[in-house]
């Protein structure tokens, strides 16, 4: 009875357990959405592992998500757009590489960053504070990649004008900012609000779960089943801001702000990308067409089924264009330090170039274009000997366009120009010790180090630096791929006949055959491809599998037999050596062995 008494103590223990999470779950669904939001975008920031933290400068504080650490590659600064917050990025963020240091931070008055009443929203004041941020976070002690969406990507054009030492590219995406060739859904709203001198309620500040569902409608193409609660959940989140929201779009739709970016446009030098959803309601794709005229060198990406919410929507094929762009802009340090030098003077031009100005980018183009004696990648031809650090090698080009998005895929396939050395082989200042192993891994897409190699750190610089995403991979796991020590695997065959002494001819008894080995998948191999025996099967264990057979079925015994010393050697397995022992347990018997030993050469496989 008192057993029986602690199992139901025990079930019932059992049942709360599993019972008080469901309750908070649906207490949290049905009562406070909300936080069942705010506990979503937290798990999502714990699985990329984005950290949040604070900047504090002069009592103003930023709030930001970051996650890597600054490397070679540029660091990214991501600025979400009109009334989001950092977390609008996670579903991006997921698609990028790990190792890429990124920083997403919630814009002026936005969820964490400091509000006040006297703050300037306009888009210039919020350039004026994102550039704050990033000096006090030191992110421009060398360029940094600028990412920006709707307002952010506004703000982020202007800031790349206002700041173009700091910036060594832009992606921005449906930007505001432009006059647009053509109206959208949202531009009858503007009219029909300016009409009414704003009485109206402005569609991208819902105010209830109704609201919420037309401003998810205005932003997205794709149509997103949103259950009741929610839509409670978001209008509940936002609700507190809304008049914070209203003064912002206010600000943003002013005189001085709401064609901020089309008229800095001239004043960016970085290279520049634009992604759009071509079914963007909220500001239209024809903007890309203004901005590819003030600036014909940019990157136009139109996405097909998308609408204003292109992260959201498409955030695989958004982190791959933006990737793309970021990896295609990689040079050489001689390439790097040309646009260095044609930065520097082409920030004179608001004054007038000089004669003397004329000649120094005449000059500069001219060393970028002959004096690093360079070559495009159509003129290539296999077989290609590369100069790394000294040390020579020659491959193929298919082995060096393997992954396409490297630097190496980039340089070969004709992207920018390489360099040569005074024998006309490709030259790459870089380890050319190190090279080696980076080659390899091109080759065969497997790591291969020595057992003792102790430059883990120096070698995953170089993968960093050729921008080898797979390769980095491979050193960031815990445990690289070394060679392994080669050994054996040995399959043991054996037929043990027991004879009667007495009769005559010969009678045998009782026949077994048997298996042994430790390579699991050949004794699954033999159960699997032997079943026409298995009346005949005695037992299977696990290094083991025996077959027996009456005094009536020798015949099949040695067909049996014939059968599976053809299909341990078709496994790869030779015969090491035979022998035959003889031996007499009872008066009345004579015992047969006849014994195989198969064995084939494997690499030893860490637990």
């Amino acid at each position: 009875m008192a057993a029986d008494m602690d199992m139901v103590n025990l079930l019932v223990i059992a049942g709360a357990t599993l019972a008080i999470p469901i309750l908070a779950f649906v207490a949290s669904f049905i009562l406070w959405p909300s936080a069942l939001i705010k506990i979503y975008y937290w798990y999502w920031r714990r699985t990329l592992g984005l950290q949040v933290r604070y900047a504090d400068c002069g009592g103003y504080r930023f709030c930001y998500s970051y996650r890597g650490k600054p490397g070679f590659r540029p660091s990214i600064l991501m600025l979400h757009g009109f009334s989001a917050h950092k977390d609008t990025w996670l579903t991006m963020v997921k698609y990028l590489p790990k190792h890429l240091h990124i920083l997403c931070v919630d814009m002026p008055g936005h969820e964490g960053t400091t509000r006040t009443n006297s703050e300037d929203y306009s888009i210039q004041g919020q350039v004026k504070r994102i550039h704050q941020f990033v000096e006090t976070v030191r992110l421009n002690r060398k360029p940094f990649h600028l990412v920006g969406t709707s307002m952010g990507g506004n703000v982020a054009g202007v800031y790349a004008a206002s700041f173009p030492s700091e910036i060594c590219s832009i992606t921005l995406i449906c930007p505001a900012g432009i006059r647009y060739p053509c109206e959208t859904k949202f531009d009858n709203h503007l009219q029909d609000l300016e009409h009414s001198h704003y009485t109206l309620s402005i569609p991208l500040i819902p105010s209830t779960p109704e609201e919420m569902e037309d401003m998810l409608r205005l932003c997205s193409h794709v149509r997103f089943k949103i259950p009741q609660q929610i839509l409670q959940g978001l209008v509940d989140v936002r609700l507190p801001h809304n008049d914070f929201y209203q003064e912002v779009f206010m600000e943003i739709l002013g005189e001085n702000s709401r064609y901020a970016l089309q008229e800095n446009l001239h004043l960016i030098t970085a290279p520049l990308q634009v992604i759009w959803g071509k079914q963007d309601q909220v500001v239209d794709v024809s903007g890309a067409v203004v901005v590819e005229e003030a600036l014909p060198g940019c990157r136009v990406d139109l996405l097909e089924n998308c609408g204003h919410s292109v992260v959201m929507e498409r955030p695989r094929r958004t982190a791959k264009l933006i990737m793309e762009f970021i990896i295609s802009l990689r040079r050489i340090d001689e390439i790097i330090r040309v646009t260095f030098y044609i930065q520097v003077i082409l920030k004179t031009r608001h004054t007038a170039l000089s004669f003397c100005s004329y000649q120094q980018l005449f000059w500069v183009l001219k060393w970028a274009i002959l004096f690093t004696n360079g070559d495009w990648g159509h003129r290539m031809t296999d077989p290609v000997t590369l100069n790394v650090g000294g040390h020579l090698y020659t491959t193929s080009l298919s082995t060096l366009q393997r992954y396409p998005d490297s630097m190496l895929g980039a340089m070969f396939r004709g992207d920018f120009p390489t360099t040569r050395d005074a024998q006309g082989n490709y030259f790459i200042d870089r380890d050319g010790t190190l090279f080696r192993y980076v080659l390899n891994f091109l080759r065969t897409s497997e790591l291969t180090l020595p057992v003792d190699f102790t430059e883990t750190d120096l070698l995953r610089k170089e993968a960093d630096f050729y921008l080898i995403e797979p390769l980095i991979h491979c050193l960031n796991e815990p445990k690289p791929l070394y060679p392994l020590d080669i050994f054996e695997q040995v399959v043991e065959l054996s037929s043990t006949r027991k004879l009667s002494k007495y009769s005559n001819p010969v009678a045998v008894i009782i026949t077994q055959l048997t298996i042994t080995t430790k390579v699991q998948a050949l004794l699954e191999g033999i159960c699997k491809n032997f079943t026409k025996w298995n009346k005949h099967m005695m037992d299977t264990r696990d290094f083991q599998v025996s077959f027996t057979f009456g005094p009536c079925d020798y015949h099949q015994e040695v067909t049996l037999r014939v059968h599976l010393m053809d299909y341990i050697m078709k496994q790869g397995f030779t015969i090491r050596n035979t022998r035959v022992h003889h031996m007499s347990e009872r008066a009345n018997e004579n015992t047969v062995e006849h014994h195989w030993t198969f064995c084939r050469p494997a690499r030893k496989v860490e637990d």
